[in-house]
């Protein structure tokens, strides 16, 4: 399985994202991100399969941050979404946040965002 790394720009712009989700009722789940973690993956597969992972990187390219927002609030259904459910103030709030954030990784291109994964290969012992 691909997963994303706990520490990565993947989970950089969820805790945009995150911050204008409503609360989630009783015990949040466990996050997603907790499967880019090799000692939890173990802790979780490791009697039942033999693991080995491979760390790579790939990159989310656009021409601008704006374009960012754009992908993600027209083509990404959980930002589709949120962004659908907010009033004005904090929808255009959430626009400046993720636009900000993707202004970070501003390049020659455009901006280029590195994004780590975790490639996790298991064979069943």
């Amino acid at each position: 399985m691909a997963v994303w790394t706990p520490d990565g720009n993947v989970f950089g712009m969820f805790k945009v994202i995150k911050q204008y989700m409503p609360k989630p009722e009783g015990q949040p789940p466990a996050s997603p991100f907790a499967w880019g973690n090799t000692e939890r993956l173990m802790e979780l597969l490791g009697d039942a399969f033999e693991l080995r992972f491979e760390r790579g990187t790939s990159y989310y390219r656009e021409p601008d941050a704006k374009a960012a927002w754009r992908t993600f609030v027209e083509g990404y259904g959980p930002v589709q979404t949120l962004a659908g459910k907010l009033d004005a103030e904090r929808r255009n709030r959430f626009e400046s946040d993720f636009v900000a954030f993707h202004e970070e990784f501003q390049d020659e291109l455009g901006i280029t965002v590195p994004r780590d994964y975790l490639i996790v290969q298991g064979v069943r012992r």
